[in-house]
């Protein structure tokens, strides 16, 4: 990483933003933020949505302090709570609003983000790389939706991958790759994504743009129909489908302010378009996941 900063940019594979030191200085060497948590995943054990968004926290920061040595005074922990509103692409299935607790754990190789977490195997010159692991709280249950009788449930799994990140003077550029480790979905995700930071009347702006590619097993698990699945009724009609591999392009906007030296309002959106390869599905009403994320953050 760069010498001297005052705006550190660190990488996280999926949605997400927790800002570090946005309250410095803007250098010429950039600015930049540590990615947090993304998930798909309503309270309850049965019940799964579309998607959180988690926006993000800051820390003070002198110009004078490099990160490594920023590093070294130990640990940072933060922990705060919020609420999400989720919809799901899902044929007959709602919009979810649930609670979400926060929490982030990094040290200097070790980082825990929410339910997220990786180790920095390099990291120089504004080029980091490094193992992650993550869960995909994708999928649903067949009584999710009376739309959805007679599928077999989607399960849950854990992709584990590589992550790579490179900060630059004019913003932050991401590419992750990762696959299932459970044999559930069998499928691998790669995810390119560029995000900046400006601050205007008091609040901290972190727009970002990306694309995520999706593997054929991904979207076959996820949105496809078996032979045994299909249905034609009076009250469902679905024909067989096998799902190709698709490109989401998404965007996101995390907004932050900050109430005093600990405390931390925050706010984020996140947008994604869904290939037609999910959205030809029988199983599938919408184009278009959104979800809204409002909390509060305490750090120390």
């Amino acid at each position: 990483m760069p010498g001297h900063v005052d705006l550190w940019w660190d990488w996280e594979p999926y949605t997400g933003f927790v800002l570090k030191n946005p309250d410095a200085a803007v250098t010429q060497q950039g600015c930049g933020c540590e990615w947090g948590v993304t998930m798909r995943r309503i309270v309850g054990v049965c019940l799964v949505v579309a998607f959180f968004v988690t926006a993000g926290w800051c820390e003070e920061a002198q110009t004078e302090t490099t990160v490594a040595e920023a590093v070294e005074e130990g640990p940072s922990v933060h922990v705060g709570g919020g609420a999400v509103i989720s919809s799901q692409p899902y044929v007959g299935t709602d919009t979810r609003v649930y609670p979400l607790p926060l929490f982030t754990y990094e040290g200097k190789k070790l980082y825990f983000r929410g339910v997220v977490g990786g180790y920095w195997l390099y990291s120089f010159d504004g080029i980091s790389v490094g193992p992650v692991i993550r869960p995909r709280f994708e999928g649903y249950e067949e009584d999710d939706s009376s739309e959805l009788h007679g599928m077999d449930d989607r399960d849950w799994s854990i992709d584990g991958g590589l992550g790579l990140s490179w900060l630059t003077d004019i913003g932050l550029f991401v590419a992750t790759f990762v696959t299932d480790m459970l044999g559930r979905h069998n499928g691998q995700e790669l995810d390119f994504s560029y995000t900046i930071l400006f601050k205007r009347a008091g609040f901290d702006f972190i727009p970002s743009v990306g694309v995520r590619w999706k593997s054929e097993n991904l979207v076959d698990y996820y949105y496809g129909v078996d032979d045994d699945e299909i249905r034609f009724d009076g009250a469902v009609s679905r024909g067989s489908y096998d799902g190709d591999d698709a490109v989401d392009p998404y965007l996101q906007l995390a907004v932050r302010r900050k109430l005093n030296d600990r405390w931390s309002l925050l706010g984020a959106v996140q947008y994604e378009w869904l290939d037609s390869e999910i959205t030809d599905s029988p199983v599938v009403d919408d184009d278009y996941e959104v979800s809204f994320l409002l909390g509060i953050l305490y750090s120390w």
